[in-house]
């Protein structure tokens, strides 16, 4: 098939779908299949009044991991917002005239053309040993709309498709754009929870895991609340919650930025102390001057059984033992991003098998009704009437109450409740 027919069958196709998401997969896995590479992910610009975000509708051959680290990327942070957007130096030979990138020596990238030329890099591609990458903006009404970002670990691997490609998102972003926003909004949402609040959590050997969270119908009420569960092999499990203030796109986008970057840290080193401040550095230059993340750190070692807490601004994990309901033990430190060269501390204690490690976000507390907090109060009180301490049973007891004790007279906030049980050796 020569290349007038493959791009008249995309565009066909496209035309044909008969929803965003339908026409979302079909260019992205019509791009990956075309160019025989590994990855293909498709992003659209959002922007909500604080400045746009480049988020990931639809994956092809991504890995999960992959995906979720560059779901919400911000249009400065890295080359494919800047092609998004258009800010690119077309002076660079890793430019085309329509405005793309594609390189395929990644890994010396920086090398062959300069950091300060080139600019800001999560270097999540070069992580993943992807070596060719073209990025393509995808192209609606004569404006740029978003980018198809393609990946693959073998060299010199788009040069011949480029031109297709490249003529494909110059007209897909038109039939893109037709489907309603509501229809757009929806698909966003369910990939925004996938990324920072999975339903179903890690599997982690010696742990049970339970989680449970509220879900918000649209965009404009979107929060900040994620979490992560990270096996870290010999030294534990490291768990993490957070909590990033405001709402919409932005919320998420910080929330997706503060996550990449605690894990990222604590893949350097897992002492949570140590990991938050190297995380907090990060985010207070790159965090507008009004935002802040809380966040909790447990490093879970199953071998001794202990547990290490470092807190940011965020409420006091529980634990709940045979014998009652106790706080974590752990000094409260500020929220991430506030101010650099901070010194984080944390606190160590026991945690003997069959205990359970509670961490929820201020939501859940901070439910309200009558002028009557939910507290830690009702957190016990839930938790006294369970027939056991089964993770899964108590993250959706608590978060269940909570929310059904909330009056809705009074402002909202998410809430994610997460119970992790240590069993016996």
């Amino acid at each position: 098939m020569n290349e007038v027919q493959e791009l008249t069958k995309i565009l066909e196709g496209l035309s044909q779908a008969g929803s965003f998401q339908s026409a979302a997969n079909r260019l992205t896995r019509w791009a990956r299949a075309f160019t025989g590479c590994n990855a293909a992910i498709l992003r659209l610009i959002e922007d909500d009044g604080h400045g746009p975000w480049l988020a990931g509708y639809v994956a092809d051959g991504a890995d999960a991991a992959f995906f979720r680290d560059e779901m919400m990327v911000h249009e400065t942070e890295c080359i494919c917002g800047r092609v998004a957007t258009g800010a690119i130096d077309r002076s660079l030979p890793c430019y085309t005239d329509g405005g793309s990138f594609i390189w395929d020596r990644l890994s010396t990238l920086t090398s062959d053309l300069g950091q300060e030329r080139i600019g800001p890099l999560r270097g999540r591609c070069i992580k993943e040993n992807y070596e060719s990458v073209a990025v393509f903006p995808v192209r609606a009404a004569g404006r740029s709309v978003g980018s198809l970002h393609l990946a693959d670990s073998r060299r010199n691997w788009f040069s011949a498709s480029v031109g297709v490609v490249e003529a494909a998102c110059r007209l897909a972003g038109d039939t893109l754009l037709r489907f309603k926003a509501r229809e757009r909004e929806q698909a966003l949402l369910k990939t925004i929870e996938t990324a920072l609040l999975p339903g179903v959590p890690p599997v982690v050997e010696g742990l049970e895991v339970g989680v449970s969270f509220t879900s918000a119908t649209e965009m404009a009420h979107v929060g900040g609340d994620f979490y992560d569960v990270l096996d870290l092999g010999e030294t534990g499990a490291l768990v993490l919650v957070g909590d990033v203030c405001g709402r919409g796109v932005e919320a998420a986008g910080t929330a997706a930025r503060a996550r990449y970057a605690l894990e990222t840290q604590a893949s350097l080193t897992p002492d949570p102390a140590e990991f938050m401040r190297a995380a907090n550095d990060s985010l207070t230059r790159l965090l507008p001057a009004d935002r802040f993340v809380a966040a909790a750190a447990c490093l879970i070692d199953r071998r001794s059984g202990s547990i290490t807490t470092c807190l940011a601004g965020h409420p006091s994990p529980l634990l709940l033992t045979s014998s009652g309901i106790v706080e974590v033990k752990a000094p409260h430190n500020p929220p991430l991003g506030l101010f650099a060269g901070l010194q984080f501390s944390e606190g160590t204690q026991e945690m003997p098998a069959q205990d359970t490690l509670l961490m929820y976000t201020d939501g859940v507390t901070d439910s309200r009704n009558r002028d009557v907090r939910f507290g830690e109060e009702g957190i016990a009180r839930v938790v006294a009437g369970l027939p056991d301490h089964d993770p899964r049973r108590i993250a959706r007891s608590v978060c269940d109450e909570a929310t059904g004790f909330h009056d809705a007279a009074y402002p909202g906030d998410d809430r994610l409740v997460l119970a992790i049980r240590r069993g016996a050796r």
